[in-house]
């Protein structure tokens, strides 16, 4: 189902059956913000710690690290011109906050003079306006609000932010909006912790089950006992690059051809559509070639190291050196989850004034410990299996995503 209809079915039921039967929620109240805060100006003290207030994320939870920070803040430095702020407290950053780093503190903390700190009276549930502020119409009224000369001197002050409206419900209505988008946040975190996890996982066993200098790795399945050999990339695949037919003559585009750039490179293990399309006689043109089902994709510039493997053939522009498995030889998977070690080897080989580039040579030459190929295949099922639950859990975080932003874009008025 569509997430805005699946989101508006939330929010009817939400507001006209059971929940406003059972507690009388009214209708909606329209003030100035500066009718529901007062601004508040406590100095802090050098035992709390510093919060700061992302575009992202909002307010931190707890002080950041030394270089999330920022450079112009040192713990050794005096805070008394700092902010002290409570649990409750709007927090917005003048500079910054027509871009949406404005949200509610969870924690007694302390903030740069830069930021500006806001207490409500009892007629906000402060978890309310932290959802009510990242919303997009939200953030297009402060930036009205908000004036200097260039986007880089825009401020948000306090006489302008008074002057915003804001349309909110009863406060038990309220609270009732922001526990159904905390149970999202909670949802969105348990998967960012898996997806973590499993990526830490899959890290610790390419460390266990490829052999690196010595001839056996750490970790093995079992009927496996031969010792690695070391082989050039040239002894078990073809390394080939691409091309760019002629942008300027359209019989050469828009076929039937995928054609990849790097910028489409990184994010997923297979590709088999790319964003552009070219035609045979662009293909004939041209140095790109076709590339088959099994091919890893190699960027070698602008991003050395993304990688994928083609489930369909198609082609590339002259950004990669894409890695040919010989069969008999080589499992694509296998290779594929070596992308550390060929990224490493790009970066330290490559070269160029402009830009760094890896050239097809230079990755041909690369040397690396290899199984017999039925190990190979064994070790690439198993980083395939890994990498296929990571991409179930990116998939279900992108959807309640999707969910939050639709029900932040219905639920409110």
């Amino acid at each position: 189902m569509n997430t805005s209809v699946l989101c508006l079915l939330i929010r009817r039921n939400f507001h006209q059956k059971n929940w406003r039967r059972k507690y009388l929620l009214g209708a909606w109240e329209q003030r100035k913000l500066g009718e529901l805060y007062k601004e508040r100006k406590e100095k802090g003290n050098n035992k709390l710690p510093i919060l700061s207030v992302s575009i992202h994320s909002g307010v931190s939870d707890s002080e950041l690290n030394s270089d999330s920070l920022g450079k112009d803040v040192k713990r050794s430095e005096d805070k008394t011109l700092y902010k002290r702020t409570y649990s409750g407290d709007l927090v917005f950053n003048m500079m910054r906050a027509w871009q949406g780093a404005i949200g509610v503190v969870k924690n007694e903390g302390m903030v740069s003079p830069a930021y500006i700190v806001a207490t409500p009276n009892n007629k906000i549930f402060p978890g309310f306006m932290n959802y009510y502020f990242q919303r997009k119409p939200a953030i297009y009224e402060l930036n009205n609000l908000s004036y200097g000369v260039t986007d880089f001197r825009k401020r948000l002050y306090w006489d302008s932010f008074i002057k915003a409206h804001t349309i909110f419900p009863s406060i038990s209505e309220q609270k009732k909006i922001s526990d159904f988008f905390l149970k999202i946040d909670d949802t969105i975190a348990l998967h960012q912790r898996k997806i973590e996890q499993l990526k830490l996982f899959k890290q610790a066993f390419l460390q266990k089950m490829l052999a690196n200098q010595e001839n056996v790795p750490e970790i093995r399945f079992a009927d496996f006992d031969e010792e690695w050999e070391p082989r050039k990339l040239l002894d078990v695949a073809n390394i080939v690059g691409g091309g760019t037919p002629n942008t300027n003559n359209p019989e050469f585009w828009d076929g039937d051809i995928d054609w990849y750039s790097p910028a489409e490179i990184g994010e997923q293990s297979y590709v088999n559509n790319s964003r552009k399309k070219i035609s045979y006689l662009g293909l004939q043109k041209s140095s790109a070639k076709i590339l088959p089902v099994g091919t890893v994709l190699f960027t070698s510039r602008a991003g050395i190291g993304n990688t994928a493997i083609l489930a369909k053939e198609g082609a590339t522009n002259q950004g990669f050196q894409s890695i040919i498995p010989h069969k008999d030889k080589l499992d694509s998977y296998f290779i594929y989850s070596r992308t550390p070690e060929l990224k490493r080897y790009g970066e330290l080989s490559g070269a160029g004034s402009t830009f760094i580039e890896v050239s097809g040579k230079q990755m041909a030459n690369m040397s690396l410990l290899f199984p017999n190929l039925k190990e190979q295949q064994k070790i690439g099922s198993f980083f395939k299996q890994i990498d296929n639950t990571i991409s179930l859990h990116k998939k279900k975080l992108s959807n309640i995503k999707k969910l939050k932003k639709a029900c932040l874009q219905s639920m409110f008025i």
